[in-house]
């Protein structure tokens, strides 16, 4: 279980907040379609984005709200498969989108190694609490480098910090956060043999 709220550090708080899956999957196809489709890249990549984030995150926060799961960072493994499930909907939907308004092939690549990566985030899930945040650290990372080359190698640090944070909050074992990093760089590694 988590770490009592007063006996956990800023740092990896505050980490865990900044580099959420939600925040990546609406953050990294923006830049990835920028930098392989320019403004219409990046706006096709934001609207795809918007229908994979915007439905999953209402879902979350209102389950939170009403008391049926422990937190938005879905905590308890139990809650995990049902709602990343549902969650999944919006992702394949954007994967779907992208493809109908003619994303450059980057753009339609991450999107459906998204949907995959979640898809096995789910699996998982039903036996073993894998961490969703260093896997989609990872594959973010991972698309990051194959749309912007070797400059994107500077968020490394933040990879390896979100990745202690999530230890140290006592969020997953370093085995659970080993094995979403091994997923997210396997979902990269596809999508860019892929694309």
């Amino acid at each position: 279980m988590p770490e009592p709220t007063e006996a956990r550090p800023r740092w990896a708080v505050w980490a865990s907040e900044a580099v959420a899956p939600p925040v990546l999957a609406a953050v990294v196809p923006v830049a990835v379609g920028a930098a392989v489709g320019g403004w219409r890249g990046a706006g096709v990549a934001a609207a795809g984005a918007a229908v994979a984030v915007v439905p999953g995150l209402l879902l979350v926060l209102g389950l939170v709200r009403r008391g049926r799961v422990v937190d938005h960072h879905l905590s308890d493994r139990a809650d995990r498969p049902r709602v990343l499930g549902a969650a999944g909907v919006g992702v394949v939907a954007s994967a779907l989108l992208v493809s109908a308004l003619g994303a450059p092939a980057g753009v339609r690549v991450l999107f459906a190694a998204m949907a995959a990566l979640l898809a096995v985030v789910v699996v998982v899930s039903t036996r073993w609490k894998v961490s969703l945040h260093a896997a989609a650290a990872a594959a973010s990372l991972g698309a990051l480098v194959v749309a912007l080359g070797p400059w994107a190698l500077l968020g490394v640090p933040v990879v390896v910090v979100l990745a202690a944070a999530r230890v140290r909050l006592g969020a997953h074992t370093p085995a659970q956060v080993a094995v979403g990093l091994a997923l997210g760089a396997l979902a990269a590694a596809a999508a860019a043999l892929a694309g």
